[in-house]
């Protein structure tokens, strides 16, 4: 049986919930509520020893950028069990996006060689199991639009690129201050 360890934590944007193992984070969850956050865990990890965790480096990451304080978010250290390779490919782009910026599935295709798999790339991006540390939040469509966000929806994905702008802005983003 694995063992995951969670934390559900509330922050401006929402509850935020992580699985996470001793060699990364697995799953991030945003809901409104506390309940819908702990069951999106449960969910996540049927079948698997759950425990609560305390302090851990994630949270306190995933609270500072949540306050805006800084964008440490490549610190975190992942741990997806995924077949797809071009899923990894693509959300692997998507990391490198720096903070505050956008790309195009577009952009994300013709970076992993596939420039026709656009469609593909905003599949892989629905399907992220760890919204914003993959930050899918800064993929967008080629009108310029924002389109979906599983992380919370398109109104979470305006407010985190809001807030990602704001850091940069103030020169908070960088973890070398």
């Amino acid at each position: 049986m694995n063992r995951f360890l969670y934390d559900i934590f509330h922050t401006r944007f929402g509850w935020v919930g992580i699985l996470y193992t001793i060699n990364g984070l697995r799953f991030c969850v945003l809901k409104q509520t506390a309940l819908q956050t702990l069951e999106a865990i449960k969910t996540e990890a049927s079948g698997s020893y759950l425990a609560a965790s305390s302090e851990t480096d994630v949270k306190v990451i995933l609270q500072r950028y949540m306050l805006g304080a800084e964008d440490n978010l490549r610190l975190i250290t992942i741990d997806i069990n995924v077949q797809s390779t071009f899923y990894l490919d693509a959300w692997e782009v998507c990391r490198n996006i720096p903070s505050g910026q956008t790309r195009t599935y577009a952009w994300v295709a013709s970076k992993i060689g596939r420039p026709k798999s656009q469609r593909a790339v905003g599949r892989a991006m629905a399907s992220n199991p760890i919204p914003i540390v993959i930050p899918c939040h800064r993929v967008i469509r080629s009108d310029g639009s924002v389109g979906g966000y599983s992380g919370g929806g398109p109104d979470i994905k305006k407010k985190l690129l809001t807030l990602e702008r704001e850091m940069e802005a103030n020169d908070y983003s960088s973890p070398l201050r």
